[in-house]
């Protein structure tokens, strides 16, 4: 891609535009950044380092430039972006421009639930396999697309990124080799208009995949099991289907006349939806390996989950507790619940984004032993509660008063499950600040294994 003098705006100067603008820089372009906050010491540092312009609140300024690099944390309805897609100036996210400069292999992996961790396994089995993998994109801990960019990955690398919503508004020609989507369900209503356009943001993942790539869906989606192509496969953990599924405690890989059988028992990551994060991953390591892998089976005992997603902290007064900072949405809510039965002791609570959360008190009603509420909706979960007769529950004022509670009770199968449920912006800078909160509140009291 030539860039060389273009001048291009980046709107938005957090961790995505930090990246992009210092890859943009190194290209030879302008750079000139439009941020709507005061910026910090550290993206002063980096404004004065690279000799960077730019402005506090989105002027017409950002009018003059040839492109525009949009930040995924920024509305893609914002008037100077509107007003900028109206004069036809392209308004590109970080991950299309960075694609751009790459010649890599790419597996892009989106989804409501299940792609941080899909992710995850996907780069760990590659690596198993003998390939030189990458991880990036919205991955958390991790790395923008533009940070790998920087660093100059050998040619036979494998990019294997994570990508949100918010990152596939704004691509035009994001081209991935096999693109996944491992679930889509109602998130993030509080800005898209309706389900359908982020059900439609979603699926624009794979309109660029070309004809020797693949697309890799959920069969047991309902939103995605009628999906018709020519380079689509599916996953599933109750159908037999073209792509992989499992049965008989095996996972079964199917393409064309290439079928191969792997046992999963040593797979050690608790819950039906990391078996499918599993069967999604090992898919495409099959299909971006040429159909050859060379790991056994008892690799799989190798493989770890991410931080915050049913992470196991300790033993605490008897009770296994575990930090699930990661669930923000009900369909996450429903399945991490589910993982420990009935009985837990649930820990939940948060910012609502404008989604029905009847789902989340069903679930508490059929699974919770006992429920402890914080945050900015515990009033409204405390009302819905009470309407359908379950009183089994505490208001807490503090993450660190729901933590005691939780230890406490006594109606609870020994699992303590901190699922939140919800957005972490009420009380937190975001999931991985409320997870680690979790943690350094815990190391206060003694393990008892």
């Amino acid at each position: 891609m030539d860039i060389s003098y273009k001048n291009i705006g980046i709107i938005g100067f957090g961790k995505s535009g930090q990246n992009i603008s210092k890859l943009l820089k190194a290209k030879g372009a302008k750079i000139f950044i439009s941020n709507d906050k005061p910026l910090s010491k550290e993206q002063l540092k980096i404004i004065a380092d690279y000799n960077i312009n730019y402005e506090i609140g989105h002027s017409d300024r950002l009018l003059q430039n040839d492109v525009i690099v949009i930040s995924p944390g920024v509305d893609s309805s914002l008037k100077i972006v509107q007003e900028a897609k109206k004069i036809k100036i392209p308004v590109l996210s970080e991950i299309e421009i960075a694609s751009r400069f790459l010649k890599n292999k790419i597996i892009a992996i989106t989804g409501t639930n299940g792609k941080s961790t899909t992710a995850y396994l996907t780069y760990q089995l590659l690596k198993l396999n003998g390939k030189h993998a990458l991880l990036g994109g919205n991955i958390s801990p991790g790395k923008t697309l533009s940070e790998i960019v920087i660093s100059e990955p050998p040619k036979d690398s494998i990019i294997v990124v994570e990508i949100s919503s918010f990152q596939i508004e704004n691509i035009s020609k994001f081209s991935p080799n096999i693109g996944i989507i491992t679930t889509i369900s109602e998130d993030h209503l509080d800005r898209y208009n309706d389900f359908e356009s982020y059900l439609n943001t979603k699926l624009k993942l794979l309109k660029n995949i070309k004809n020797d790539g693949f697309k890799i869906l959920n069969y047991d989606n309902p939103y995605m099991k009628n999906y018709k192509d020519d380079n689509t496969l599916f996953v599933s953990l109750k159908e037999e289907v073209n792509g992989g599924y499992v049965k008989d405690q095996n996972i079964i890989l199917q393409y064309g006349k290439e079928r191969k059988s792997f046992d999963y028992k040593d797979f050690v990551l608790p819950g039906k939806h990391n078996l499918l994060n599993l069967t999604f991953a090992l898919l495409a390591t099959y299909l971006i390996c040429d159909f050859k892998i060379n790991f056994s089976e008892k690799s799989f005992a190798m493989l770890k989950g991410m931080e915050h997603r049913l992470e196991y902290v300790g033993t605490f007064n008897n009770k296994k507790v575990y930090n699930n900072s990661m669930c923000t949405n009900p369909q996450a809510f429903k399945t991490s619940i589910e993982t420990f039965g009935k009985g837990q002791t649930i820990i939940l609570g948060g910012k609502n984004k404008n989604i029905n959360i009847d789902e989340i008190i069903q679930t508490i009603i059929e699974y919770a032993g006992f429920a402890i509420i914080l945050g900015e909706v515990k009033n409204l979960i405390e009302e819905k509660l009470l309407k359908n007769g379950y009183k089994k529950f505490f208001l807490a004022d503090s993450l660190e008063d729901a933590i005691k509670k939780s230890l406490e009770v006594k109606e609870d199968n020994g699992i303590v499950n901190f699922s939140p449920g919800f957005s972490s912006f009420d009380m937190f800078k975001n999931f991985m600040d409320r997870g680690n909160k979790f943690k350094e509140i815990l190391k206060k009291y003694e393990r008892t294994s």
